[in-house]
Formats: structure tokens, sequence, C-alpha cells
């Protein structure tokens, strides 16, 4: 199923769509910019990912990467590490202790996301950020899209 188009606010609406890097690609690296953090987010899971994990776990997108936005700055990653055998889930809660550097070497801000230790980081991105929201002219109660990345 393909992505869905943005709103009149440039979000996508309510909802966490599932979908394929090629999916990505096509509704989201339309210039220069978001053809590089496309590059960045296929680099992360080449030389982060597929070593640590035995089936890289779902990744849900988020941040201004997931707008109308012409120049996003970074993206913002959820990893989701629920389901996963606990030598794995840990090595994602080791990942996030390098996260700082992970920014600076693919411009991707990730937070690992595991209920049991109430890190649900998913939810927490459906909300609107207060100042976009007062930017948008939106009511900061709004629910946005998110990408549920599948490998």
């Amino acid at each position: 199923m393909p992505i869905p188009g943005f709103n009149e606010y440039g979000l996508l609406d309510d909802g966490t769509y599932a979908c394929t890097m090629r999916e990505v690609e096509a509704a989201l690296a339309w210039n220069e910019q978001r053809r590089r953090l496309t590059e960045s987010l296929q680099a992360f899971i080449r030389n982060e990912l597929l070593e640590r994990f035995t089936t890289i776990p779902p990744l849900v997108l988020d941040g201004s990467y997931v707008t109308s936005e012409e120049s996003p700055a970074n993206i913002n990653l959820v990893i989701e590490l629920q389901g996963l055998p606990s030598d794995q889930q840990w090595e994602g809660q080791m990942l996030y202790l390098r996260n700082v550097e992970l920014f600076g070497t693919y411009k991707i801000d990730m937070r690992p996301s595991l209920e049991k230790l109430g890190q649900d980081f998913v939810s927490y991105f459906r909300s609107c950020d207060p100042r976009k929201a007062l930017e948008k002219e939106l009511d900061c109660k709004i629910k946005k899209g998110l990408l549920r990345l599948m490998s």
C-alpha cells in the first residue's frame, strides 16, 4: 500500500502506515536534501542494524522528514524492540547510548521503544510539537501520522 499524501498542514493524517524502503524513497526523497537523508537512513540500517539484529525490527519514522517540508534537517526514528529476544532488546538499548554519535553520522535521532520499560516513543511522536502546531495554527492535541518501515 503506498504512503498516503500529506494533508493541508503538510502532515500525514493520524495513523501509523506500514511501508517499505522503496515506498519511502518514492514518497519522501523528492529533492537533494531528502535523498541525502534517505541514503543516511539506508546506511544506518546497513551499518548499525544488520549486524545487531537477526531480523531488522520495525522502524517508525517521524520528524520533519515525514512532512511536506522541503529541507528537513534530520529523521526521528523509533526502533520497536518488543517481541525481540532479550539479547536483541539489549542491543537496541545499547545502540541508543550512541545517539549523539549516530545523529552526527546519519542525521538520525533514534529512540528505542520497549513497552515493558515504559518507552512508548511511537505514541509520543504521534503528538504534534506545540511550537510546530502554533506555526501551522493547529490544535496541539491533533495526532499526526507516522511511517512504520518494515524490512
